[in-house]
């Protein structure tokens, strides 16, 4: 008997892509009413690009920076589910928060790109972190529904372990009335 896998890389990747583009939206939708940064402070996409280009960026580069970190988290999380589907815990919501982590708590800190955490305004650490959460799970429900339409599993057990559309299992012994 021919084993044959079961996992779909390049739908997972392409769902990922379009996933992350459409995080990149979310997010960028939450941050217009959570204005959270202090004035006078480079935000942080611009940050990035003028780490690269020593010089001002201007804001379509900015952009496009914002957008293609999204993209390329979107693939990784897209393949990342493929092969190890704990990281969809919360439809992508613990992704979202553990790339906060690593990108706005630890490396842009180191980089000088941002003040330490400590320092700070609690609205900016909260306006970020539910940011990225809701960034995390949109690209969770976007990979899910898209990766299923684009290289459907054949059998009912060739489920994930972690599913969007999976329904809750009553036990027998529970009565409804």
């Amino acid at each position: 008997m021919q084993f044959r896998s079961r996992r779909h890389l390049g739908a997972a990747t392409i769902a990922g892509a379009l996933g992350g583009l459409i995080g990149a939206w979310v997010k960028l939708g939450w941050e217009v009413p959570w204005q959270s940064q202090p004035p006078g402070r480079i935000p942080e996409p611009m940050a990035i690009g003028s780490m690269f280009t020593h010089a001002s960026t201007p804001v379509w580069e900015s952009f496009v920076v914002y957008f293609c970190l999204s993209i390329l988290s979107g693939v990784v999380y897209g393949a990342l589910v493929e092969f190890f589907p704990i990281v969809a815990l919360g439809t992508g919501v613990a992704f979202g928060l553990a790339i906060w982590i690593g990108a706005h708590e630890i490396i842009m800190p180191l980089l000088h790109l941002t003040p330490p955490p400590w320092q700070l305004m609690p609205i900016e650490q909260a306006s970020e972190f539910f940011g990225y959460a809701l960034w995390g799970w949109a690209i969770g429900v976007f990979v899910a529904y898209y990766r299923a339409r684009i290289a459907p599993r054949k059998r009912a057990d060739d489920r994930p372990a972690v599913s969007v559309n999976a329904p809750l299992p009553v036990p027998e012994s529970v009565s409804v009335f």
